[in-house]
Parts: C-alpha cells; structure tokens; sequence
C-alpha cells in the first residue's frame, strides 16, 4: 500500500531565550503574567506489541518520558516531537535557514529583529498562532537546560504586533535566525504533550499514536493519519526494527541498528556535534603551545573518524568544519612536518634520567612530567578517540595516564580542574558560535583559556554580514585557535536515520529533524 506522508519539523541541540509580553495598539489582548498551574499530565499509554508486516507506519517511543519539545531529553520521544511543533525557521543539511512559520524579520543591526509570522497558522486545538505563543515559547527555551545556551544572548522577546514578535539581542547576531528553529508550543501551556502546530498531534484517546492535525496548513497533504508508537528496550531494538515493528530510526547513542537483520538503507547528514580535546594548562609543559602542538600531531583525526567513528564524521583541522559554506582549507596552513618525537624534542623534551618517560624542562631543570587524561565512559567511540591519542603519545615517552570516568565524576573533575587534558563532545549551536570553548567563562572552557581577544573575534564572527565579512571574520577565528590551539578540534560527528530498504523515498534529515520534509515523502508499507 503506497503511502504519502507530509510535514515540516523541528529536532534539536542546545539551548535559551527570555522575554516580556506586551502589546501595541491592534495587538491581540495580553495573556495572563503568569502560565496557569499545571494541571495533571495525560497519561501517556504503554502501546501494545503490534505484529509484523501490520501495514502501520510505526515509531520508537518512550512512555515514561514527556513529548514537551522545550523539557524533554529522550532522544526517540524529541524525534517524534517534530512531527507536533513547529519553529519560526528549520536548518537545512547545509546550516542554511529557510522559514517555516516566520514570513518575514527585519533587523538593522542585529540587535534588534522583528518576526513576523505566517496568517493562518493554527494549533492542533484549532487556536489561531498567537504572538504570545511565540514570545512564550521563547522565554520557556531560554529558561531551559535544552535551548538555553543557544539562546543565552537573548535578552528579551515582546509582542509588538497582531502578527510580529521583537527579539533584542546582548551582541550582534547576524544568524539568529539559525536559532530559531526552537519548536512553538500554546501560550501558558506545560505538561507532558502541549498543544503545537506541526502536522501532527498526540491522539490522547487512550492508545499511543499520532494523529493528524486537521488544522494544519498541509493536512490534505498527509495521506498517512497515524503513525503508531512502539516502546522497546535498547537491546530489542534491532529485532523490533528487523520484524518491521519499527519502520524508522533516527539515529543517537542509544540506538544501535548492528543487530538488525532487516535489509536496510541509511541516510546520512553532518551535525554541529564536535568532538575535541580540551587542555588544562596548570602544568608549564601544557600551557607551552609546542607541547599541545605534539598533542595535536597525535590525534591522528583521519584514522580516529575511519576507525573510531565508523568513517561517521568530518576530519576537521579547524575549529569551523570543513562543511561551512564559506570554509576554505588554505585556512589549515601547512602544519608541521616533523614527527611527534621531532616535536617533543624541539622542546627540550627529554628522558633525562633514563626511567623510559619524558622530562620537561623548567628553568633549565629537567623535571618530572606525567598527563593526566580524562574522558566520559559510556561512549565507545570517545573512548575508543581517546585511547588512540594516549597511546600515540605513550609510544614516544610520554607518561600518561588515561582515566575513563563516569559521567558525574567526569563532570565534577572537570569543574575541579582536575585534569591536564579531556577529550570531549559538544553540540555546537547552529551559528557556530565558539564561545562555550574559548570565550571568558565559556560553559565548556574548563581550562579558563582565550579570554578578551576570543571574545572579540567571536563577536565578530557572529556580526559579520555577508558572505566576504562573514568569510573574514572566520577565518581570523580559524587561524587564531589553529595557532594558539585553546583547544584541539577533532572530527564533527554525521548521524543516520534508518530505515527499510527501498520503502520510504524523499527523506532528506537535517539537524533541526528527520521529519523536516515530510510533505515530500512517499512510504510503502508492507
């Protein structure tokens, strides 16, 4: 039975955003200061199993967890909760913006933008979009542990219009938009499935599945009026998926397909997920940029993506990736030829006193040095980047240590500044801003490195308008961090959506979601 399916989605990164409401003359009346207590969440049923070749359109979802697109962590639940909401603007796989619910914005200095949004959108309880829902939504994401810090320069958001939302900004940002993509829920509204206006909308009626959102503006366009929801353990996911119980999977750690046996395609799109090495320079050898030069040399970035990331990533000698529309890779330089113990030895690194490990030279004496290496257990791949670089640096001397620490312990050794270097993965937002890694109290800049001057070109970078400004501004960026090495950018991950073979056409994922384009798909299913 062929199928046709449709939508516009939003998935996600980071994080936040705040605001006031308020109006001028025509605008819709104010809301409430304050959204109504909770009241108590639906209850959100445990599916059934559903048998094989059942002829339904069927995704992985999790009961126990919320499909509040602003709270929720589940990485299947916020999957699926692109199909309900909808954001001003969606990425494309390029990091380009295109509009989804804003029409138009105007902005003079980047400051200050002024959203106005499409007419005649409506939630799935059939509530025109109101300006409050915008500013709302807005202020909820900056308050957030999931928007907030793609949001932190958020100063405010305000209704000025029946149609048009301001958002005011801490620093210039040319590329707010980029942003944007933060899911729109009803003003005043919380729980575990807020109203929203995505294509689609949770059916509430005791059974776990989606429905369609006859409100919205494609609902002639989608063929499909349910899609089921399917709760399975990690360890039953590639049975569920090869019994067709399952008909898609939007790839994240803890969804592994080796063990589907189902004959399958894969379609792959590139992520602001950076996988990098981050530097604690308490130790005079660490804080010597030739000695994270060596570190540098090492981290061999083409074997770690071939043989650490299962070829899933982009090598990136840069801190912007080699993707970014205006990278250019004259922008590398020539690097250094010389070998890791050419390196090593050009700073007076040696085994003074033949116990096989390396000594430091500190002033003029030949001193002790041991590194100590962590990285977060859990993720094989990380670990696996890790241990390549440990053991690269462990063949010629050098005595380090590699410490594999649970999260929380990662964490706290982390803030603590208990470590000479950490391997690490961030999700960067989609304006490539840079400054939780190397601006002044960065949220990942453990080490207290870059400072004033990093503030500066990257305050730049995001202000620079235009593809020869922005281009500029990038590239002093790149050849700043390159020189100086704050840290040591590694591989930019790429996900996955998977799915059977030959049985969905016209997926095009994107970071914002694998349902961005949904409209545009045609389905069989078997």
């Amino acid at each position: 039975m062929r199928k046709t399916i449709c939508a516009l989605v939003a998935l996600l990164l980071l994080t936040s955003c705040a605001g006031a409401g308020g109006g001028e003359d025509g605008a819709p009346s104010a809301p409430s200061a304050a959204p109504p207590a909770d009241s108590p969440p639906p209850i959100i049923s445990v599916p059934p199993a559903v048998p094989s070749g059942d002829g339904r359109f069927s995704l992985r979802f999790n009961p126990a967890s919320t499909l509040n697109p602003l709270t929720g962590e589940d990485a299947d639940n916020m999957a699926l909760s692109t199909l309900c909401y909808e954001g001003l603007f969606a990425l494309n796989a390029d990091f380009t913006y295109r509009n989804v619910l804003c029409e138009s914005f105007e902005s003079a200095d980047f400051l200050t933008y002024d959203f106005t949004f499409v007419a005649g959108v409506y939630m799935s309880d059939g509530d025109e979009l109101s300006p409050y829902d915008v500013v709302y939504s807005i202020e909820q994401a900056k308050a957030g542990a999931r928007y907030g810090g793609r949001l932190k320069n958020v100063v405010s958001a305000e209704v000025i219009g029946p149609r048009t939302v301001r958002v005011e900004m801490e620093i210039p940002n040319a590329r707010l938009p980029a942003l944007l993509d933060i899911p729109i829920i009803k003003d005043g509204a919380s729980g575990t499935v807020p109203r929203g206006c995505g294509p689609y909308k949770y059916a509430g009626d005791g059974e776990a599945r989606l429905v369609k959102n006859t409100y919205h503006r494609d609902a002639a366009r989608l063929p499909i009026d349910a899609i089921y929801l399917v709760s399975c353990a990690d360890a039953q996911l590639g049975e569920y998926f090869t019994e067709q119980r399952i008909d898609l999977i939007a790839e994240n750690s803890s969804a592994p397909v080796s063990s589907a046996r189902r004959d399958h395609e894969a379609r792959y799109y590139y992520t602001t997920v950076l996988q990098f090495i981050g530097f604690n320079p308490r130790a005079a050898a660490v804080d010597d940029v030739r000695f994270r030069a060596a570190v540098e040399a090492a981290a061999d970035r083409e074997a770690i993506v071939q043989s650490c990331l299962g070829t899933r990533g982009a090598a990136s000698r840069l801190a912007l990736p080699p993707f970014y529309r205006l990278y250019e890779s004259t922008w590398e330089g020539t690097g250094s030829s010389a070998g890791l113990s050419a390196l090593l030895g050009a700073i007076g690194m040696t085994d003074a006193d033949s116990d096989t490990y390396l000594e430091y030279p500190v002033d003029g004496v030949m001193t002790p040095f041991s590194l100590d290496f962590i990285v977060g257990a859990g993720n094989d791949a990380r670990l696996a980047a890790a241990k390549s670089v440990s053991d690269a640096l462990r063949r010629v001397g050098l005595n380090i240590t590699l410490r594999e620490l649970p999260f929380e312990e990662f964490k706290q050794a982390l803030e603590a500044g208990d470590f000479d270097m950490y391997y690490g993965e961030t999700r960067l937002p989609a304006d490539f801003d840079l400054s939780a890694l190397v601006g002044t109290g960065g949220a990942l800049n453990y080490g207290n490195v870059g400072g004033e001057e990093y503030d500066a070109l990257l305050g730049a970078f995001l202000a620079a308008r235009g593809d020869f400004a922005e281009r500029g501004a990038a590239r002093e960026l790149c050849e700043r961090i390159r020189d100086e090495r704050p840290f040591i950018p590694i591989a930019y991950r790429q996900y996955a959506v998977y799915s059977g073979r030959n049985e969905i056409a016209g997926l095009e994922p994107s970071q914002t979601g694998v349902f961005c384009n949904i409209a545009d798909w045609t389905i069989e299913i078997k």
